[in-house]
């Protein structure tokens, strides 16, 4: 558990109206619903979503696999027989593709989430497997900056669609459960929410790390800071909420044991494992962050498939390893639901990557909060510290943009800047935002470094206080072995990979063996410049017994370690 922990680490745009979009066309009718053939089953959850939403027959899809788990050939199992369906409807019509009771939901190898790649069936997003994480977000997702309090306008997946430069993803969703009646139930429980004169409850928000304010939204640290921003907008939304930040989580002493009456919850962090500390109330969404959460969402201790069991009507998770950064962003999901959003345009919007291991289960025209809550349902304007890069070289300038709630009076408001390391990021001692604006933006000068470093800007106006965070980098960023181990006498692959694109001249970068009479390497090798890595070869010699070799990369004051295992 401790090793999967370290690694798991918006004016308001026009909302589409409850079930239309942009152009006026029903939401039902841009949904795809997907079964498998070779479970009556499945056909039957796939023919009641119909019924209950009213989704054209033409949009049911047919895909056979005698596995109702793990999918070994994607291609021809799931992407041609989808990409039929969708040409056949039209594919820029579709929105929301919605897989059935019983239809795969793991690519192998690499656990990959079915889904996950559905939503990226034409590949528009990328053409290769992520073998550590995705190279890039998709086009849709929003780069929300939690202790900047900063967030894009929310704008819907038709709308965003309407945009020729958009790429052509979905937002694709899963009606499972342990059983056929647990998955219709899902379809049950959102229909059953919506027809309530509202949706009431309270807001369970779990952290880890004690007092959030007091971290740096970074690292683990980041994943604290979305559920607590949640929590906050929950109660400007009105819903009483229960916040915990002990590194315990809901359920375990002295953590609360109970949640009642749930609404809303995020939280973390157990591994593969369900608290069972809720009663949830009609129309409850709810995700836990942790590599496991759905690792089967039929049966086992993980979150999402006992959360389903127990009476949720919303929920997502991973399926394997996902990094923090790859699950859902609870901050940016939650606001959006209050702007108005669809449970499927929310948490899309607020998942950075495809092609990735994240499973959203429910139905994805649910919407919780048809026209938004106050405050989030008419343009707000809120105090905000805007950075346009939070990672970075070392050397770089950031761009920051102060942003106030209120229009500067006659003569400017003058807010003062502080950096916490003034020596490595030089920000101007204060910035005025003009007379009759609410922002101003300012350059925030960065120096090199030798190992990663945190900085912390914050922006005072008067009684109005705003931070956010940023991390440096050195250029170099580490060894990358084609393998971990070689016999000795052979040769080994390797690549010195950079954080950034190498200067004009290339980057030389030094190398050295701590046993070159095992494993030897060359003096150096130049990263050309623009590109981000360059290969060497490590040169062994016979050995006897198993033996370690380090080989160390520097560059400009900075290193970086890898250690071969020479075999016999």
């Amino acid at each position: 558990m401790d090793n999967s922990r370290r690694r798991i680490w918006i004016l308001l745009a026009t909302i589409a109206l409850p079930g239309s979009f942009a152009s006026g066309q029903p939401l039902n009718e841009r949904t795809l619903i997907v079964y498998n053939t070779a479970f009556a089953d499945s056909l039957e959850v796939a023919q009641y979503y119909a019924t209950q939403r009213g989704v054209p027959p033409a949009n049911l899809c047919a895909m056979t696999s005698a596995d109702s788990r793990i999918v070994f050939s994607y291609p021809p199992v799931a992407r041609d027989p989808i990409r039929a369906c969708l040409n056949a409807v039209g594919p820029s019509k579709i929105l929301y593709i919605v897989m059935t009771y019983l239809t795969p939901f793991a690519i192998l190898p690499g656990a990959y989430a079915l889904d996950s790649y559905l939503a990226d069936v034409w590949d528009r997003y990328s053409v290769q497997d992520f073998p550590v994480v995705p190279s890039g977000v998709h086009g849709y997702y929003a780069d929300t900056q939690a202790a900047g309090n900063s967030f894009p306008a929310f704008v819907s997946l038709a709308a965003y669609r309407t945009n020729p430069k958009s790429t052509l993803i979905y937002s694709v969703w899963r009606l499972d459960a342990a059983t056929k009646a647990l998955a219709k139930a899902l379809v049950d429980r959102a229909i059953a929410a919506e027809a309530l004169p509202a949706r009431t409850g309270n807001g369970c928000f779990d952290m880890q790390l004690g007092d959030t304010t007091l971290l740096n939204d970074h690292g683990l640290a980041s994943g604290d800071w979305d559920i607590y921003r949640a929590s906050l907008y929950a109660g400007q939304a009105g819903f009483a909420t229960v916040n915990d930040q002990l590194p315990t989580e809901f359920g375990t002493a002295p953590s609360p044991l109970l949640c009642p009456n749930a609404l809303l919850y995020t939280g973390w962090y157990s591994l593969n494992n369900y608290n069972n500390a809720f009663t949830w109330n009609p129309g409850a969404i709810g995700f836990h962050l942790d590599s496991a959460s759905a690792l089967d969402p039929r049966a086992g201790p993980n979150w999402s498939a006992n959360a389903i069991q127990n009476g949720i009507t919303v929920t997502a998770g991973a399926t394997e390893e996902p990094y923090l950064q790859g699950l859902s962003r609870a901050a940016g999901v939650f606001r959006n639901l209050f702007e108005g959003a669809n449970v499927a345009d929310a948490f899309l919007r607020n998942t950075r990557w495809l092609r990735w291991r994240i499973l959203f289960l429910g139905d994805p025209l649910y919407r919780p909060f048809p026209g938004g809550l106050a405050p989030f349902n008419a343009p707000l304007l809120e105090n905000s510290l805007r950075l346009n890069m939070r990672d970075l070289v070392g050397g770089k300038p950031v761009l920051a943009t102060v942003q106030l709630a209120n229009t500067a009076p006659a003569g400017g408001t003058l807010v003062s800047l502080a950096s916490s390391n003034p020596p490595v990021a030089t920000a101007p001692p204060s910035v005025t935002v003009p007379a009759g604006s609410r922002s101003a933006s300012f350059n925030i000068a960065t120096a090199a470094v030798t190992s990663r470093l945190e900085v912390r800007i914050t922006a005072n106006a008067g009684p109005v206080s705003m931070r956010n965070d940023f991390a440096l980098y050195p250029l170099l960023a580490g060894i990358s072995l084609a393998q971990p181990s070689v016999t000795g006498g052979a040769s080994l692959g390797a690549k010195v990979l950079l954080n950034d694109r190498a200067p004009l001249g290339g980057a030389i970068v030094s190398l050295s063996s701590n046993n070159p009479a095992v494993a030897s390497v060359p003096a150096s090798v130049t990263v050309p410049a623009g590109l981000t890595a360059a290969s060497f070869v490590i040169t062994t010699s016979p050995v006897a017994a198993n033996t370690p070799v380090d080989v160390n990369a520097s560059y400009a004051g900075a290193s970086s370690l890898a250690t071969v295992v020479v075999t016999p």
